[in-house]
């Protein structure tokens, strides 16, 4: 009797836990189908006009797959399209080096070097140069990791260092994001 007992308060216990409510649906107001955002009206500290932001992005990802780290730039730009701002009240700079470089690879050469059919990320790369982004590769981790400038896709530049870049951005006032 007592081990009924105890397995039926168990049992309770754990029905208690399964009545989760369901996540808010995800909204993507400005770049549809990357960084879809849930609608939070209540929540603290919303998205604000002025920032200036460097995402210095390392994080690999699968061949087939896009970049986490680009998907948050892309988040961030729905956080705001979302709170009602422009895409042009934040000024946004990605910085792409370490595992990520590959992202700036054009089709041709990003299949010579992973064997996908064609990078993944380059629709959102475009997507995000197109509202105002710049993007930037690392030249150092394009000549460590043997890809030659003239792989690098056409939304990108290519700067001397990663750390140039971030360093230079934060003397101009920009707030640092690593994404790793």
């Amino acid at each position: 009797m007592r081990a009924l007992l105890v397995l039926s308060l168990v049992a309770t216990l754990l029905s208690a836990g399964s009545g989760r409510a369901e996540p808010p649906p995800l909204v993507f107001p400005l770049i549809e189908h990357y960084g879809g955002v849930a609608p939070l009206p209540e929540a603290s500290y919303p998205p604000q006009k002025g920032a200036k932001i460097v995402f210095d992005i390392t994080t690999d990802s699968p061949p087939e797959a896009v970049n986490r780290g680009l998907e948050s730039v892309a988040r961030y730009l729905n956080l705001n399209a979302h709170a009602g701002h422009a895409p042009s009240d934040a000024r946004l700079t990605v910085v792409l080096h370490g595992g990520a470089t590959k992202c700036a690879l054009h089709d041709a050469a990003y299949r010579a070097h992973t064997r996908a059919d064609k990078n993944p990320n380059l629709p959102l790369l475009r997507e995000l140069k197109k509202h105002g982004v710049e993007l930037v590769v690392c030249g150092q981790s394009l000549a460590r990791n043997q890809f030659a400038q003239t792989e690098v896709a056409e939304p990108l530049s290519v700067a001397v260092s990663a750390m140039t870049v971030n360093v230079a951005k934060q003397l101009e006032g920009y707030a640092y994001l690593a994404i790793h």
